[in-house]
């Protein structure tokens, strides 16, 4: 096939793919240009997905709280590189591709190419270095290729440009696709139904407005099997292992009444919506580079839209996402991520007043090519500047305390390990060891059994080496030696770990 040819045709693919390598080779620290991604989030991820790679049972022998199929991700990626986040950092870019190649299709349905490709940049720099996506790597950054394309979905719904287009509301299949992509989200991280429940709000409208209620009902039929697809999988594989039990333990039980504060009472529903608004205010301050889109999609629906539904559409969808991540109480900074795909119908807007005021007088294609060219590289220089890991960005491996301490672990990755304290704090990782304790870190989770197991590991040695985070474990010197220690300032938290070897 000609080089020329096959450029040009997939011109759209190709620059999305691009800018997402581009940003998130700067903004990630499980890029190759960051010593290690040593969020202890994702190396807790890493380790699920290892274990279950070497056979283990993710919640029957391994706990940690989040969906299989975030867990499976991760296995893959540990199966692309055992030790370090490359194959992590390779589905990182492929899910920025897909996330900015839906926004892209928004975008150009509202203006043309050539716009399209001058905002695709900017959105990539506004959500990848924003303080929401923290150190990359999140269970919620690889949902948003899912998001994105509901919105696509969404934005030919609310705006058909031709007959088969407007056939599209009546079309199976998308609801089938759309359920199914709901299952694997809900099966990554629940939180996140606010939005597809949402996108099936306004389905339904649309849908009575033109079939009628008969035809949501078969709509409907399609969408919840869509949903069931991608669990039927999980269903086997924790019922062939006799862990369906622990699977709704861990996943939903545990999450509901442990994690979460959804169900407490402690504070009446006027308080709770005061803190949801204070949060709302903060997350804006916080977050201003992808926030400016998405209050211009709010305001600029209502001037663009002729129909008041549809003036609010983005808004209701908006607050139903933002109501059922935060409803619990949890305000992590990459909980918000889910609400970064609100950008794009902010580019869409933006671009259709550029495509009717501006793009009609300055219309020459490589001007706008040449601007495109031009906004990536300063969009990539401030990505890298604003992001959380600009202070970590080309360090040495040599100079980290992880590469002294998993220098200490000897027999690695045969040996034995156990993090207690805090999350995995990457030695997992780095070594290669698969933990053998099914509390094999200190989880989020306040679980007394947690506590009381790891207690045990300690008091019998069941371990070769524990590692340790802000203080030193009970009785650790019964069975234990200090073999080194560290402290430093990082994340706004003073950081002290432990390191002890079998006597």
């Amino acid at each position: 096939m000609n080089l020329r040819y096959f450029a040009k045709k997939h011109f759209e693919a190709i620059w999305c793919i691009i800018t997402s390598f581009l940003v998130l080779t700067f903004t990630t620290r499980s890029s190759f240009l960051f010593p290690y991604n040593n969020w202890d989030d994702v190396n807790s991820y890493f380790t699920m997905g290892k274990g279950m790679m070497n056979g283990l049972v993710i919640y029957r022998d391994l706990y940690d709280q989040k969906g299989p199929f975030l867990y499976f991700l991760y296995g893959i990626g540990y199966l692309l590189s055992h030790n370090s986040f490359l194959g992590i950092f390779f589905f990182e870019i492929i899910a920025g591709f897909l996330f900015l190649f839906f926004a892209f299709k928004v975008i150009k349905r509202h203006s043309c190419t050539t716009v399209a490709i001058v905002f695709i940049p900017l959105l990539a720099c506004a959500v990848y270095s924003s303080r929401s996506f923290y150190w990359g790597g999140a269970a919620e950054e690889f949902c948003l290729p899912a998001l994105s394309y509901t919105l696509y979905i969404l934005d030919i719904f609310m705006h058909p440009q031709n007959e088969k287009e407007s056939e599209l509301i009546s079309d199976s299949k998308t609801y089938f696709t759309i359920g199914v992509l709901t299952g694997i989200v809900a099966l990554v991280k629940y939180t996140m139904m606010g939005f597809f429940f949402s996108f099936a709000v306004i389905s339904i409208c649309i849908i009575i407005s033109k079939k009628g209620l008969f035809e949501v009902l078969k709509k409907a039929l399609f969408f919840l099997l869509g949903i069931a697809t991608p669990i039927i999988p999980w269903l086997i594989y924790f019922g062939v292992n006799g862990a369906l039990d622990d699977w709704y333990r861990c996943y939903i039980y545990n999450n509901l009444f442990f994690y979460s504060n959804i169900t407490g009472n402690s504070i009446g529903l006027y308080d709770k919506f005061y803190k949801l608004a204070k949060l709302q205010y903060w997350l804006t301050l916080d977050n201003l580079e992808y926030f400016i889109w998405i209050i211009a999609a709010f305001i600029l629906a209502l001037f663009l839209e002729k129909h008041f539904a549809k003036k609010i559409a983005y808004i209701f969808m908006y607050a139903s996402t933002f109501l059922v991540i935060f409803y619990g109480g949890g305000t992590l900074p990459y909980y918000s991520i889910p609400l970064t795909v609100f950008t794009i119908p902010g580019a869409a807007y933006l671009s259709e007043l550029i495509q009717k005021k501006v793009y009609p007088r300055h219309n020459k294609e490589i001007v706008w090519c040449n601007a495109a060219v031009l906004i990536l590289s300063i969009s990539v220089v401030f990505a890298k500047y604003n992001c959380l890991s600009t202070d970590y960005f080309l360090t040495s491996k040599n100079d980290h305390w992880l590469t002294r301490m998993a220098t200490q672990i000897t027999g690695a990755p045969d040996t034995t390990l156990l993090n207690v304290g805090c999350l995995d704090v990457g030695l997992y990782t780095i070594t290669g060891i698969v933990p053998t304790c099914e509390y094999f870190q200190t989880n989020g989770i306040a679980l007394p059994t947690m506590f009381d197991e790891q207690q045990r590991y300690i008091d019998e040695g069941i371990t070769e080496y524990v590692i340790a985070g802000e203080m030193e474990p009970n009785g650790i010197y019964q069975h234990y030696e200090l073999i080194d220690s560290v402290s430093f300032f990082d994340n706004s938290y003073d950081q002290v770990y432990y390191l002890y070897k079998k006597k």
